[in-house]
């Protein structure tokens, strides 16, 4: 199987998967013997992971000839393609290298019967007993026959002692984890540099540095008296700081118009009365999002937290997704400035984003660029990409690439 074909077989599963979790995809008889193969091969290799279920190896494919990509009559027809070097130039745009490389993980409960083949961190076989089946059968024995094929010459390389020299010296760049300055990283994207600093100043950039660096994110210093009303103050501040619209509203209605709307009941105390904000802080549900005050994703909102202790009220701002930085910054400026103290949350590392030193994480294609932090467990790294494929070549030799894991077998007998 040449990639192409393989990679429209893996996008087929993995959407089927993505889109239904019910029910059980059942397989041909040809399609099951060589899955409990492919299990019973990956058993020889040592986990590398703490978890003994796991199993990890690399393989390839070829990428074939540029048949094997697409039919240039139909796309051509189809007004995909307007000429053959078109054609030509979207096939080497997919498929720029002749090898093709696929993360292979496989994962076995043995107490359930549970098992399921991810490739390049997609998933795209399971065999769950505890799923109903659907009634009919697929037949993925093309696929998995590859898949085993591939297992068993990675095994003869790793028993000829061959496999980890080959990974470390041809896995293509786009597959690894490392860093890379953001300097580094804006010298080759420059319009990315200008696009960031668009909207803020040296001078506040020097402030915010400046005001970070003096006041620790642990600080313990309180604000003695807080009310609801002066919550929704400080957000309408900055509101105004980053131009906002609506800051000629009320700054309840700004914050209701800004905010995620979750509030917890917050709209509903009296929002002139400590003692009030005080109870709504102890015994409020849980389930709301009343401190995200600048809407966005799961990542990329701005939150204004109020924490009350015996002593008084401590401000925390979050907000480090790349795309919200400035937000965060001048949002944390206008709450100095009207002489409130406030935490931030990873503000030595947005001072090393705005001073350029910041380390980018980079990891491997297949993995979302987003909550990435245990794949660099010595570094603190809050910004995550993969490999871009534009200038890649410079890119990746800017980086600083993590070692390869090397794989091991369980034993040294043949196959």
């Amino acid at each position: 199987m040449y990639a192409p074909v393989i990679d429209g077989n893996l996008d087929f599963l993995a959407h089927r998967y993505r889109h239904q979790n019910e029910c059980a995809i059942p397989f041909d008889d040809k399609s099951v013997k060589n899955i409990d193969e492919i299990f019973m091969l990956m058993k020889q290799i040592k986990p590398i992971r703490d978890d003994n279920d796991v199993h990890d190896l690399w393989i390839t494919a070829d990428r074939g000839p540029i048949e094997a990509f697409g039919d240039y009559d139909e796309l051509l027809e189809e007004g995909e393609v307007e000429s053959r070097s078109e054609f030509e130039e979207l096939w080497n745009t997919y498929y720029p290298n002749d090898t093709v490389w696929y993360a292979l993980c496989t994962v076995e409960r043995e107490d359930c019967g549970y098992r399921a083949i991810f490739l390049n961190h997609e998933l795209v076989i399971e065999v769950d007993p505890r799923k109903k089946d659907f009634t009919f059968k697929e037949d993925i024995s093309e696929l998995t026959g590859w898949i085993l094929e591939q297992i068993k010459k990675s095994l003869s390389e790793l028993h000829a002692g061959t496999y980890n020299e080959i990974i470390n010296s041809s896995l293509p760049f786009n597959h690894r984890t490392g860093t890379i300055i953001r300097k580094d990283y804006w010298d080759i994207f420059p319009q990315c540099r200008t696009d960031f600093f668009e909207d803020i100043t040296q001078d506040e950039i020097n402030e915010f540095v400046s005001l970070v660096n003096e006041h620790p994110s642990d600080s313990s210093e309180r604000i003695p008296h807080l009310t609801a009303n002066d919550f929704f103050e400080l957000c309408a501040l900055g509101y105004k700081a980053n131009n906002y619209s609506d800051t000629d509203l009320s700054a309840k209605e700004q914050y209701y118009h800004h905010a995620d709307g979750r509030d917890d009941g917050l709209g509903k105390i009296d929002a002139s009365s400590e003692e009030e904000f005080i109870k709504w802080l102890q015994f409020k549900d849980k389930y709301g999002h009343p401190w995200e005050v600048c809407r966005g994703g799961n990542s990329t909102h701005i939150s204004l937290y109020v924490r009350h202790y015996e002593d008084g009220f401590k401000l925390v701002i979050s907000g480090s997704a790349l795309t919200r930085t400035i937000e965060t910054v001048k949002f944390y400026l206008a709450i100095r400035k009207a002489g409130y103290q406030v935490s931030l949350v990873d503000g030595h590392a947005l001072v090393s984003r705005l001073l350029e030193t910041e380390r980018i994480g980079i990891v491997p294609e297949g993995v979302f660029p987003c909550y990435c932090d245990s794949l660099f467990p010595n570094e603190h790294i809050i910004d995550f990409i993969n490999l871009p494929s534009e200038n890649r070549q410079l890119v990746a030799d800017h980086c600083v690439w993590q070692d390869i894991e090397p794989l091991e077998l369980i034993d040294k007998l043949p196959m």
